[in-house]
């Protein structure tokens, strides 16, 4: 059993808060869920807001098609006439049109029944119980989850909507009958989003300091985080501008606290200063970069994959750091939790890549693994240490130094974005040339320590046509796979440094290797070629903010 729903109106008409309710009875229902929301950078008005929800008896990675849909929720007329023909069933008001056009459309009188429970406002609540009356599903749990989401208003307002949505309900069931069998495919799922996780992710790795300015799409982290974050320990700041956010992690860090921000591409911009000065004075940081349509502004609201190479090299100079791209939402708990053990244990900044596609999409989540979340904190000392004999920047063979927190007795050293020598201390003109040399070499030393953590790419299937990707746009792939038994996939989710030997097995050169991302340029296909020689039959790439879907992706493949 799959169903593929759309709820489409104006921004303010109850689209986001529908589509989320949906996706939650769903999963509350059993089964597998995915659910993304696509809106214009205006509050109110903007006509071509929609949440699409897939739900499957099966495992699912992705929203699935775009062209065609099981059912259709139009809140207004605009709504209506875009998505004409596109769907089997069709939900609207029958107030937008007064006559039934075609086979499978729906009219209810959404308005009239919302005034009747109480408020215009619960149309979209009507909506809802009308598309559960026609999947065939229990109304009771939209009737809990309601409770639950307007509990804090009153019970007046939650026993409303509840009977907005039975009046939804009991009119599609008359009108239709039940179209779909969908109830109870199991026990409940639980259902997050991708900033979720890797809110989630961060707090079970014991990060206990969140700091960031707001930008789309990285802002629902903090807002989650805002949320949740005081039960678990977590102190959540919001910062004056990107700048102040990374300079706050660095203070939190250099003071024994994890700590991590999170901002899009242009916000990553502005925090590259900082990000070098963590480097050099051997501060553990991660950053969320979140990434959107740029340059500039870009496209606030629309998804991309255009700054892995930027990620591959911020700030200037030469210096160790990582990058890790979770590729499903899942996996972004274990990528949140790994990129803290490797800041930590390495003492370097590392950046954690997601998109609006991965942040703001809603997939339940199977099977967590526990084990995945243990606290390395490398080289930390926390006893006293003699001063005179303490170096804060010892040359080492593995590159990696004692570290110690302000408090420690006989810790105390100095931290410099200046080069300097063991101890911390500026290094002079006559000394310049030997001292940087060591201090340079040792710091990239790190490096081959922090490739033996890197795991090499995720392997699915095997075809005479191998799929080559990473992060979100993997979901997709994933799926696609699930429907064509010719193609491989590779996924790349650790991505620098780049473990080569797993990286280059994985590609085997006697495949037919096809790159799919979100870039223009094919920045992935770039890096395989710059580190492994590798050569891309083609590149599948789009760049216009829509993520890719399973059918478009199977025309292109």
């Amino acid at each position: 059993m799959e169903v593929t729903i759309r709820i489409s109106g104006a921004q303010g008409e109850g689209v986001e808060s529908a589509g989320r309710l949906t996706a939650l009875t769903l999963s509350r229902l059993g089964y597998h869920v995915f659910a993304f929301r696509q809106y214009a950078s205006i509050i109110k008005g903007n006509p071509t807001m929609f949440y699409q929800i897939r739900a499957s008896s099966a495992k699912i990675y992705s929203h699935g098609r775009w062209g065609s849909y099981d059912i259709l929720i139009a809140l207004n007329k605009n709504a209506l006439a875009a998505y004409e023909g596109r769907a089997a069933y069709v939900i609207y008001d029958s107030a937008d049109r007064q006559t039934p056009q075609r086979r499978g459309e729906i009219p209810v009188p959404l308005t009239d029944y919302a005034l009747k429970a109480g408020n215009k406002i619960m149309r979209n609540t009507v909506a809802i119980g009308a598309l559960l009356g026609v999947l065939g599903a229990d109304l009771s749990v939209l009737a809990d989850l309601l409770r639950r989401e307007f509990g804090e208003k009153g019970e007046k307002i939650a026993e409303q909507n509840i009977q907005a949505a039975q009046m939804g309900f009991d009119h599609a069931v008359k009108a239709a009958g039940r179209a779909f069998d969908m109830e109870r495919a199991g026990g409940p799922r639980l259902l997050m989003s991708g900033a979720e996780a890797l809110a989630v992710g961060s707090i079970l790795a014991g990060m206990r300091f969140y700091v960031a300015y707001p930008m789309t799409p990285a802002s629902p982290i903090m807002h989650f985080l805002a949320e949740v974050g005081p039960k678990f320990g977590v102190a959540v700041v919001q910062a004056e501008d990107e700048i102040a956010a990374m300079n706050m992690v660095i203070g939190a860090s250099f003071a024994g606290v994890r700590a991590a921000t999170g901002t899009s591409g242009g916000g990553f911009d502005l925090m590259h200063e900082a990000f070098g000065l963590a480097a050099m004075i051997e501060t553990p940081a991660v950053v969320f970069l979140s990434q959107r349509g740029g340059p500039s502004t870009g496209l606030p609201t629309e998804t991309e994959q255009a700054d892995l190479l930027m990620a591959l090299s911020p700030s200037h100079g030469e210096y160790p750091h990582a990058v890790i791209a979770p590729y499903t939402i899942e996996d972004g708990l274990y990528a949140a939790a790994k990129a803290f053990n490797i800041a930590e244990k390495y003492q370097i900044p590392v950046v954690v890549m997601t998109d609006l596609y991965f942040n703001e999409s809603l997939t339940t989540v199977d099977d967590i693994d526990w084990s995945r979340f243990k606290i390395e904190r490398g080289e930390l000392i926390t006893s006293p240490v003699v001063w005179d004999e303490y170096k804060r920047y010892k040359l080492t063979e593995s590159g990696i130094s004692p570290r110690t927190v302000p408090g420690v007795p006989g810790g105390m050293h100095v931290a410099t974005s200046d080069e300097h020598d063991e101890r911390g201390d500026v290094i002079t003109d006559r000394h310049l040339p030997e001292v940087r040399k060591a201090m340079h070499d040792k710091r990239m030393r790190k490096m081959a320590k922090v490739v033996e953590e890197m795991e090499g790419p995720a392997v699915f299937g095997s075809g005479e046509i191998t799929l080559v990707t990473w992060g979100s746009t993997a979901m997709p792939v994933l799926d696609l796979l699930s429907q064509r038994r010719d193609l491989g996939v590779v996924v790349f989710r650790d991505i620098y440094p780049l473990n080569k030997e797993p990286a280059a097995k994985a590609l085997d050169g006697g495949k037919a290797l096809v790159d799919v991302e979100l870039n223009r340029e094919g920045q992935l296909a770039i890096y395989l070629k710059r580190e492994l020689g590798v050569e891309f039959k083609r590149k599948v790439l789009k760049w216009w903010g829509e993520p890719f879907s399973v059918d478009e992706l199977s025309e292109l493949v």
